[in-house]
């Protein structure tokens, strides 16, 4: 049933008070196509999951929100080495990453603990600790809500690339509604980070289940994020930049600590390293911030609009800029 003047508040985790001029929830899959259709040939439209990564810029978005609802988690293939797991794009994608390590199902415990559902994983393909969840999908199936026409994709043409993919360009007209993975039975733990790796002992090692892990990673996330019921935030507000390995010989020789890791495209620089060295780690304005423990994390301390949480960005990322030269990224979705 669609809502008018729907209050957004409780729909993303930024707590940004905004209003839908309408607003309709999406839980059965058999119903997709046709409302996709139907709304999508009206103009604006903004699909909603988790609200997680999403920043309402104003106070009103004069359109229809639709938010994906739609549950359903299933083992679709499965041999002694392998599993194919389908599951509806409105699955809590934290709860989807318990109920696959519960069942020693391999690979997305370095995953756990991310806020946001199912669907949006592959939007942004979603990263943490070593993992990327691009390397784990098997195939995406989505709308095209012009069309409203069914559609599967395989994980080779999605387009991924480091939090990005084909639903990261302007207009794309897709709806997802199941992703389905690719996942072991082998356990072999991702401890590239240290952060990982350094939180447990070398017994703890030996007999470290998907579960056991699953259960660490979201410890050492919690201690570091902020609890989007206190804090309201989306997680990284910013992407670390890829510098050339010239450009990167040249901050390093500025300064020998800059915090960086290998990429293929360069040198990716740590952007939570140049935001806590421009003064901004824990540092608040009005009713936003950067966090206490974490510089990449943009918090609302209560009360924030949109509008404060755009400015403020726009200020650090200018004297990153201006005193790096490296232009950060907002990972966040501005709608």
């Amino acid at each position: 049933m669609t809502e008018f003047d729907k209050s957004l508040k409780g729909y993303n985790t930024f707590g940004l008070d905004c209003t839908a001029r309408e607003y309709l929830e999406l839980h059965d899959e058999s119903d997709f196509a046709e409302v996709c259709k139907k709304y999508a040939e009206r103009g604006s439209l903004l699909v909603l999951g988790g609200g997680s990564n999403t920043v309402f810029t104003n106070r009103v978005f004069d359109g229809c929100v639709l938010r994906v609802c739609n549950k359903g988690v299933s083992v679709v293939k499965e041999d002694d080495t392998q599993v194919i797991v389908r599951a509806a794009a409105g699955e809590v994608w934290r709860e989807f990453v318990l109920w696959c390590c519960q069942r020693g199902y391999c690979g997305l415990e370095n995953l756990a603990a991310i806020y946001g559902i199912v669907g949006a994983s592959p939007v942004q393909n979603i990263g943490a600790y070593g993992v990327q969840v691009a390397d784990l999908i098997e195939q995406v199936e989505y709308i095209d809500m012009s069309s409203g026409t069914k559609k599967r994709i395989k994980a080779a043409d999605c387009e991924f690339g480091y939090r990005f993919s084909r639903w990261k360009k302007a207009n794309k007209n897709e709806l997802i509604y199941a992703v389905s993975f690719r996942l072991q039975k082998e356990f072999v733990p991702n401890l590239s980070y240290a952060a990982v790796a350094n939180n447990m002992s070398e017994k703890e090692r030996e007999t470290l289940t998907p579960l056991a892990m699953c259960n660490l990673i979201t410890k050492v996330r919690n201690s570091k994020l902020p609890d989007v019921a206190t804090l309201g935030n989306v997680g990284s507000f910013f992407k670390n930049p890829v510098v050339s390995k010239e450009q990167f010989e040249t901050l390093k020789a500025k300064d020998a600590s800059i915090v960086s890791f290998d990429d293929k495209n360069g040198v990716k620089l740590s952007a939570a390293w140049l935001i806590e060295h421009c003064g901004f780690k824990g540092k608040r304005f009005g009713n936003v911030g950067m966090h206490e423990k974490q510089a990449l994390v943009l918090v609302n301390y209560g009360g924030a609009s949109g509008k404060e949480i755009v400015d403020f960005a726009r200020l650090v990322k200018e004297t990153v800029l201006q005193n790096y030269g490296v232009e950060l990224e907002i990972e966040a979705h501005l709608v």
